[in-house]
């Protein structure tokens, strides 16, 4: 059986670059656990106009992530394709031929 060729996986939505399983005990999943405790016992001392407030900021910070985790991403890639291209550049200047 034949692998399915990267790219037509990507154009058919059968790799997702982002999707990540959360692997149980990784640091990952703790620090996931912690922020969720810490915004559960935030939300237990807030008022109602201080839930809204904080509700605001964690969609606000979330939002910046993504963002961020995006640039990221895409800087990555970029620098990838880049060094692959370099990679197969036959005239880096490094090596002359030796004809005459």
């Amino acid at each position: 059986m034949q692998k399915e060729k990267l790219l037509s996986r990507l154009y058919n939505g059968n790799l997702c670059p982002i999707a990540k399983e959360v692997v149980h005990g990784s640091e990952y999943q703790k620090c996931l656990y912690e922020v969720a405790e810490l915004e559960k016992q935030l939300n237990e001392l807030l008022d109602t106009e201080g839930k809204e407030k904080l509700q605001d900021f964690v969609t606000a910070q979330g939002k910046l992530s993504y963002i961020n985790a995006e640039e990221r991403f895409t800087q990555g890639f970029r620098m990838g394709a880049k060094l692959i291209l370099e990679i197969m550049n036959e005239d880096d200047g490094e090596l002359k031929s030796l004809k005459k």
